[in-house]
């Protein structure tokens, strides 16, 4: 049923707070005008004027007025023909009731006196002690209109204002609705359901009983709107009504369990399915049943149904695929009738039909295309549809589909390796021109498919002989990562980089090599980790190779980062690597100092020492990351606890250093630089009176008189 004004939701305020919204007044009208008092009489001159204008001013002033002496005019603007006017007269019955004293023993005395001037003086209001309430006084008087007029915007403003006294109003509302005829009952239920007062559900829900179809429309119409407010007896009601001999009641009452989010029993909700005026909200019940029958009924009813039909069926699917029933719409996809199949793959791809089924559409019932298509795609790759692997390559061109599309490549994982190998060939290719605007897409793919192939790695038996299309696959796919690293994007070749590290053999250790020397820092610090992860999968190949990288200085860094990956050094590496780690370039030097505090543990100590104070930022964070590790590796125990203590010293001058970054980078390593008591040792070795705040402790500085000190500790 439709309402005058629309219901914009319970409104908090002092003292009606279970009462009807009240909207938010224009500001076309200043305060100081709604402020303003004005005598009563030039307010009823006002609003019998012919311009609409001065008539909707004289009503902005009778929120100021005295409630008895405004209420004639107040009928008289709620009823003006200008609908502006009738609104500023329900903003006017707003203030009035906001501003008088409440009922007896429903506030305390100290409470009851008004905001400064909502009366023109303390003595006029004691003269009102005896008198009801504003919303009381409105009320009645609104009554007797809706008895008395057939004047509809009367009418209509009567029932908003109703609404807003809340439970006010309800006893009397109540007494109407036993009392009145006709249409008038049917907007009293309407005020009723307004008022957000729990006690008129009694009176509503007994309206349900009669035969006038439109009131007991209205009363459930009422009766839902209060699902907030009284959620069990609400929820009660409404799925009773879901028997009711009204098609009407019956839609309602279900719009009403899908709002609270209430699921409804399968058996009472398929036959509700069939009905094609019901079937919308049905289908958004079927999402929030817990029945295993719903997957089922709803993939049947994908192959034929239109339109927002479609829509509906594929948000309820993809709803309960997100929920404990995945698994048995997973099992109904793939039993449904291939038509299923095609038209979710032709709804994701947002293509014409194939052959003779009608392609399904968006534009229904105001469907959200992207993440209907979206929802579409993750169904097709449940239902492992012909061409799922296909719309999915296709949606990584989409940036608002690249997520949803990585989801469906990750269900369909090996059945979707043909379509990526196959956009991969025609995409990964030295030509710049070619990569304009299919970079991320084909990164992503490369991630995918390395991802699919890294799970196909984790589910095979090594003792159980593999057929040979996976291995032609796998190869395949290792070629155009292979490819991909020289490519002219960057994103494609860090992606590919990353992916060598988890599928790629010995013979890519030079590969990787030659691109830790790459012009892009991001490509050659991807290198970095695709030779870390070849030597963490093949360590006897690694460390024959460090010891040819060892001989050249331009391959020095990656010798490093082998040696690193590896944990552990011979005496020969690790004087490399102290060699390195202060006379080599930036990076090298960086990686040099980290391997040398993984491989040499303790004794990496004077090194650390030396690299804390390099010119170069990088280096010394290595160093200060590194230092927190091997802190925190460290026993106080034993001969490693004097080397614990040295650590500690370091890491106290790292602390005392003002170097933010600093301080951060080894407490990333490890340094427990907010509980562990020794640091006031260490910081009482300091000279510096200068107290700063890092983490929870105080760091010391010398020769700063406030503020973060820029040098390093002498």
């Amino acid at each position: 049923m439709s309402r005058a004004f629309d219901d914009l939701g319970p409104y908090s305020g002092p003292r009606v707070s279970d009462a009807g919204a009240w909207p938010t007044e224009p500001e076309s009208i200043s305060p100081s005008v709604r402020s303003t008092p004005m005598p009563i009489s030039a307010i009823a001159t006002a609003l019998a004027a012919d311009d609409a204008e001065e008539r909707r001013q004289a009503a902005a002033r009778l929120g100021r007025a005295d409630v008895v002496e405004a209420l004639p005019l107040l009928l008289r603007a709620l009823g003006d023909p200008d609908w502006r006017v009738r609104k500023e007269a329900t903003y006017a019955c707003h203030r009035l009731i906001q501003a008088s004293p409440p009922a007896e023993g429903e506030r305390p005395a100290a409470a009851q006196r008004g905001a400064e001037g909502d009366r023109p003086a303390a003595a006029e209001r004691g003269a009102e002690g005896d008198r009801p309430p504003a919303s009381q006084l409105l009320v009645g008087a609104l009554l007797d209109a809706l008895r008395t007029s057939d004047d509809v915007g009367l009418r209509n403003a009567a029932i908003e204002v109703l609404g807003y006294c809340g439970s006010d109003a309800t006893p009397a509302l109540v007494g109407a609705l036993a009392e009145l005829a006709g249409d008038e009952r049917k907007l009293v239920v309407d005020a009723l359901g307004r008022t957000r007062d729990p006690a008129a559900l009694d009176a509503l829900y007994a309206t349900l009983a009669e035969k006038d179809d439109n009131l007991r429309q209205s009363a459930i119409e009422a009766i839902s709107g209060m699902g907030l407010i009284a959620r069990e007896r609400v929820t009660d009601i409404l799925y009773e009504r879901l028997a009711d001999r009204d098609r009407f009641v019956r839609l309602t009452a279900l719009n009403g369990l899908n709002a609270l989010e209430a699921p409804v029993p399968w058996r009472v909700l398929s036959p509700l399915i069939g009905d094609p005026i019901l079937r919308s909200a049905a289908l958004v019940a079927a999402a929030l049943a817990e029945s295993p029958e719903a997957p089922r009924a709803l993939c049947g009813a994908l192959a034929t149904a239109r339109g927002g039909a479609f829509a509906q069926l594929v948000r309820a699917l993809a709803r309960l695929a997100d929920g404990p029933l995945a698994s048995h719409v997973v099992t109904a996809l793939r039993a449904a009738p291939i038509e299923v199949g095609t038209r979710l793959v032709q709804a994701a791809a947002a293509q014409g039909p194939g052959g003779g089924v009608e392609p399904p559409s968006w534009r229904g019932l105001g469907a959200d295309p992207v993440s209907g298509r979206a929802q579409a795609l993750v169904l097709a790759a449940m239902a492992r549809a012909p061409g799922a692997a296909d719309a999915a390559v296709q949606a990584m061109i989409e940036p608002a589909l690249v997520e949803t599309a990585q989801r469906a490549l990750g269900l369909l994982g090996e059945d979707a390796m043909p379509a990526v190998l196959s956009y991969l060939e025609r995409h990964v290719d030295p030509d710049p021109d070619l990569w304009e605007g299919l970079d991320d897409a084909t990164a992503a793919l490369i991630d995918g498919a390395v991802a699919i192939a890294e799970q196909r790695g984790r589910e095979v038996d090594p003792a159980r002989p593999r057929d040979d299309a996976p291995d032609a696959s796998l190869g395949e796919l290792l070629g155009a990562v292979r490819r991909s690293v020289k490519s002219p994007s960057t994103l494609v070749a860090t992606s590919a980089l990353y992916g060598l590290a988890k599928i790629g053999t010995a013979d890519d250790f030079e590969l990787a090599v030659s691109q830790t020397r790459a012009i892009s820092l991001p490509v050659a610090r991807a290198a970095e980790c695709a030779l870390a992860g070849l030597t963490e999968r093949y360590p006897e190949a690694a460390r024959a190779l460090a010891r040819q990288l060892m001989q050249a200085e331009r391959t020095h860094l990656a010798a490093a980062i082998v040696i690193e990956a590896l944990g552990s050094a011979e005496p020969e590496e690790l004087a490399f690597l102290r060699s390195v780690a202060s006379a080599g370039d930036v990076r090298a030097r960086r990686a040099a100092v980290t391997a040398v505090a993984a491989a040499a543990g303790a004794s990496a100590l004077d090194v650390l020492s030396l690299s804390l104070a390099d010119e170069e930022r990088e280096v010394r964070l290595a160093a200060a990351r590194a230092l927190g590790r091997l802190y925190a590796s460290l026993s106080d125990a034993g001969p490693a606890g004097d080397e614990r203590a040295r650590a500690r010293e370091l890491l106290g001058l790292v602390r005392a250093s003002g170097e933010p970054e600093l301080v951060a980078a080894a407490a990333q390593g490890g340094a427990p630089f907010r509980s562990d008591p020794p640091w006031a040792e260490a910081g009482d070795r300091l000279s510096a009176p200068v107290s700063i705040e890092i983490g929870e402790g105080a760091v010391s500085t010398p020769g700063m008189s406030g503020g973060p000190p820029s040098g390093k500790v002498p």
